[in-house]
């Protein structure tokens, strides 16, 4: 027999326990870690030529470092958009299809980049 108290201990309100809360924090943690770093690629890289960029995009110090920060990007997006949509929307169809559609849009968006990224730096391979 489990009491009430057992039966919601660990589960958030959207019954889904803390996991979603721990990938947000350490996303957002890693992504405060990595966001000078890309900033500082960004000045960089500015007003440069594209040949100069591709070939510093596929190099083994900036490429990585971009692939990382997309995919925790979309991560982080996802969940902190989950949660929004999750709390605020009351309507069982509408929030299903804004969690659908949240989800698409990340994950279109960073395949999208990813793909571009991945492009820019088997191109640099070549050159």
């Amino acid at each position: 027999m489990t009491t009430p108290l057992g039966r919601v201990r660990g589960l958030g309100s959207a019954k889904g326990g803390t996991a979603a809360y721990v990938w947000k924090q350490a996303s957002g943690l890693a992504l405060g870690l990595l966001t000078p770093y890309i900033i500082g690629i960004g000045i960089f890289l500015f007003g440069r030529d594209r040949e100069f960029v591709i070939a510093s995009i596929g190099s083994f110090w900036i490429g990585p470092a971009l692939l990382g920060f997309i995919i925790l990007s979309a991560i982080h997006m996802d969940i902190g958009m989950r949660a929004i949509i999750e709390d605020y929307v009351h309507g069982h169809l509408s929030k299903l299809a804004l969690l659908f559609l949240n989800s698409a849009f990340t994950w279109a968006i960073c395949t999208v980049c990813v793909f571009a990224i991945l492009l820019m730096m088997f191109e640099s391979a070549k050159i």
